[in-house]
C-alpha cells in the first residue's frame, strides 16, 4: 500500500513572471479570419434565448458566472436589442463577445462604448488591434496610447508601441519602446525577444543576432520558446550549426524535437515558420500572447482569454495562443471546444504533439476515455520513436485501474526508451504503482529503485517505497529513513505525513505515530486510510473512544471493499492484541493510491 499525491504547476504570483515559454496554455478553433458581425444570423444559443431584454440579461449573468460563454454572449444580444445604449450591458457584452473569439463583434460593441461612454477594459485594445490588422499603424497606435496605466497596461504600452512602430517603419520608434520595456526589473529576456523579432523583420541581422545572443546568455537554460526563436531566425540565416546549438539537446519535456529539427529546415529553405516574425501583426500577436500568458499564470482566466483572442485575430494560425486559449477553456471546464482548438494545431508544428496529447486529456476529461486512447495511440503510430503517447496512455489506463493494460503501455514507451535520463524517472513511478496494484511486488520493486535512481530526492517515489516496504514488514529501517527524507522535502503532504505515521506505528512507536498521523488527518480530513490509521494508532494507545469515532469517520468516506471489510471487523471487535514482531496485530492493509 503507497500513495502519492496530484500535482499541478505552480501559478506565477506577479507579472514579472511573464512567460517566454509554452508553460500549460491552449482551446476552440481560434478565430476566423473575418468572423460575423453582431447582425449576423442567430447561433443555436441565440435561437433559445430569452425574449425579453431583462431575461436576457439575467440569463446571460447566470451563463457567464457558469463559464458558457456562447450563450452569455447570446443572451447579451437579446438585451442588447431593447436597451442598446446600456453602460453595463455594452461593457458585459464586449467582453463575452471578445471571449468566445468574435473579435468583430466586439469591435463593434467598442465603437459603441467609446460612443456612449460605456468605455471598458480592452475596448481601446480591441479597436488598436482591428486597426492593426488593415495595416493602419498610426490608428493602431492611437488607441495603444489610449490603454489605462495600469499595472498590466505598464508593460502592455510599450510593447505594443514597439510593435506599432515596427509597423510604420520606424525601427528606431520600436528600439525606443522596447528599450522602455527592458528598463523594467524582470522583463529585460521578454524585449530582448521582441527586439531580436522586429530587427529581423526590418533586415537588420546584427541587430537581430545581438538581441538573441543577449537573451540566451542572460539564461543558463534558455526557455524552449526563446530557443526556437533563436535557432529559426539562426537557419534562416543559414547557420544551420549554430541553429541546432540554440535548440538544446534533445527533451521530451518541450516542444517536439522532431518537428523542431523539420523546422529547421523549412527556416533554411526561406519558408514560412510560426517561429519567425514575418509582419508586425504577428509580432503584436506575439506580444499580446506574453501578456495572456502572464494573466493566466495570475489566474485572471477572463483577462487572459481576452488577450488570447486578440493575438489569435492578428495571427489566426498562432500556436501557442491555440494552446493557451484550450487551457483556459480545460480550466473552465469547456474541454470539447478545448479538444477542438488542440486539434486546430498542425502536426508538424513543435507544439504539434503537445497539442495531441492535451485534445486526448480533454476527451478523458469528458469521460470519452475511449476516444482518448484511440487519439494517444494513433499519435504513437505517427511517432514510432516518441515514448510520450505510450506514457500517456499507460495514465489513462491507470486512472481506469486497468492495471494490465497500463502496465503493457508503459512496457511500449520504455521500448522506445535508449537510455533511461533523469527525466524518465516518472514513467518508473508510475509504472511501478500499476505493478504494485496488479500485486506484482518484484518488478514494481525494481521501478521504484529505478526511478530513485534516476531522480534521487523524488519524494513521491520515496514515499510510495518506503511505505510499501512498511506495509509488507521489511526493510523497516531504510523505509523510515526514505519516508522521513520525503517529509523534509514536502512537510504539508498528508499523505506522505501518514507513511511516516505509519511506519511508527508499524515498528511499535504507537505514542510517536499518534501526533504524526493527527497532523496527517488535519491535511487530509476526508482520507478513508488516513483517518482509519489514526483510529489504529489511538486504539493501541488506549484511546479506544476516539479510535472508534475515527473508524467510523474512515467508513463514510467510501473506503475501498477491502479497507471497508477491515474497518467493519475493527468496530465490531477493536484490534487484536499484538502478534507481529512490529506490534501492529491486524491492519487494514490495501493499497491507497489517490488519482491512481
Amino acid at each position: 500500500m503507497a500513495r502519492t499525491t496530484r500535482t499541478c504547476n505552480p501559478r506565477a504570483a506577479a507579472l514579472a513572471a511573464l512567460p517566454l515559454v509554452l508553460a500549460a496554455c491552449a482551446g476552440p478553433g481560434g478565430t476566423a479570419a473575418d468572423p460575423p458581425a453582431p447582425a449576423a444570423a442567430a447561433s443555436p444559443a441565440e435561437a433559445e434565448a430569452p425574449a425579453t431584454g431583462a431575461g436576457g440579461y439575467l440569463a446571460a449573468r447566470q451563463a457567464y458566472k457558469g463559464d458558457d460563454l456562447d450563450t452569455a454572449a447570446a443572451h447579451y444580444r437579446v438585451a442588447l436589442g431593447e436597451d442598446p445604449d446600456n453602460p453595463a450591458l455594452v461593457r458585459r457584452a464586449f467582453l463575452a463577445r471578445l471571449e468566445i473569439g468574435d473579435a468583430a463583434g466586439a469591435a463593434a460593441l467598442a465603437e459603441r462604448g467609446l460612443a456612449t461612454g460605456a468605455v471598458a477594459p480592452f475596448m481601446h485594445l480591441s479597436l488598436g488591434v482591428e486597426r492593426a490588422r488593415l495595416g493602419d499603424w498610426d490608428g493602431a497606435a492611437d488607441f495603444f496610447l489610449l490603454l489605462p496605466r495600469s499595472r498590466l497596461g505598464l508593460v502592455m504600452r510599450p510593447m505594443l508601441a514597439g510593435w506599432a512602430a515596427a509597423g510604420r517603419g520606424d525601427a528606431a520608434g520600436a528600439d525606443r519602446a522596447f528599450a522602455g520595456l527592458a528598463a523594467m526589473p524582470g522583463f529585460e529576456t521578454l524585449a530582448l525577444l521582441h527586439i531580436a523579432h522586429a530587427a529581423a523583420l526590418g533586415g537588420d541581422g546584427e541587430a537581430a543576432g545581438a538581441a538573441f545572443r543577449d537573451a540566451l546568455a542572460r539564461n543558463p537554460d534558455p526557455p524552449p520558446r526563446l530557443r526556437l526563436a533563436a535557432a529559426a531566425w539562426l537557419a534562416s540565416e543559414r547557420r544551420m550549426e549554430e541553429a541546432r546549438r540554440a535548440l538544446g539537446p534533445r527533451s521530451r519535456r518541450g516542444p517536439d524535437p522532431a518537428a523542431a529539427a523539420a523546422m529547421l529546415d523549412r527556416a533554411a529553405a526561406g519558408e514560412p515558420v510560426p517561429e519567425l516574425v514575418s509582419s508586425a501583426a504577428e509580432g503584436a500577436a506575439e506580444a499580446l500572447f506574453d501578456l495572456a500568458s502572464a494573466m493566466q499564470r495570475e489566474r485572471s482566466r477572463s483577462a487572459a482569454m481576452a488577450l488570447a483572442r486578440l493575438a489569435l485575430r492578428l495571427r489566426p494560425d498562432f500556436p501557442l495562443a491555440q494552446l493557451l486559449v484550450g487551457e483556459i477553456l480545460d480550466d473552465r471546464g469547456r474541454h470539447a471546444e478545448a479538444a477542438a482548438i488542440y486539434r486546430d494545431v498542425p502536426l508538424a508544428s513543435p507544439y504539434g504533439a503537445l497539442a495531441r496529447l492535451r485534445a486526448a486529456a480533454s476527451l478523458r476529461d469528458l469521460g470519452r476515455t475511449g476516444e482518448a486512447a484511440a487519439a494517444l495511440a494513433e499519435l504513437a503510430g505517427e511517432r514510432p520513436r516518441d515514448p510520450v503517447p505510450w506514457i500517456r496512455l499507460g495514465d489513462l489506463r491507470r486512472g481506469d485501474k486497468d492495471w494490465g493494460e497500463a502496465i503493457a503501455a508503459y512496457d511500449r514507451a520504455e521500448a522506445r526508451i535508449d537510455a533511461p535520463g533523469p527525466e524518465d524517472w516518472r514513467l518508473f513511478y508510475t509504472r511501478g504503482i500499476a505493478l504494485e496494484r496488479a500485486k506484482d511486488w518484484k518488478r514494481a520493486e525494481r521501478d521504484f529503485l529505478k526511478a530513485l535512481e534516476l531522480s534521487p530526492d523524488q519524494p513521491y517515489v520515496m514515499n510510495y517505497l518506503g511505505y510499501s516496504w512498511t506495509e509488507q514488514g521489511v526493510h523497516l529501517e531504510r523505509a523510515e529513513r526514505l519516508i522521513e527524507k520525503a517529509v523534509e522535502l514536502r512537510p504539508n503532504d498528508g499523505y506522505i505525513l501518514d507513511s511516516l505515521g505509519w511506519v511508527l506505528f508499524r515498528t511499535g512507536r504507537f505514542h510517536e505515530a499518534v501526533p504524526k498521523l493527527e497532523r496527517a488527518v488535519r491535511l487530509k480530513p476526508n482520507d478513508p486510510t488516513i483517518n482509519d490509521h489514526l483510529g489504529d494508532a489511538y486504539w493501541r494507545v488506549g484511546r479506544r473512544i476516539e479510535a472508534g469515532f475515527q473508524w467510523r469517520r474512515a467508513l463514510a468516506m467510501d473506503p475501498e471493499a477491502e479497507l471497508l471489510s477491515a474497518i467493519e471487523e475493527k468496530l465490531e471487535r477493536g484490534l487484536p492484541a499484538p502478534d507481529r514482531p512490529d506490534g501492529s496485530g491486524k491492519t487494514a492493509g490495501g493499497a491507497h493510491v489517490p488519482g491512481a
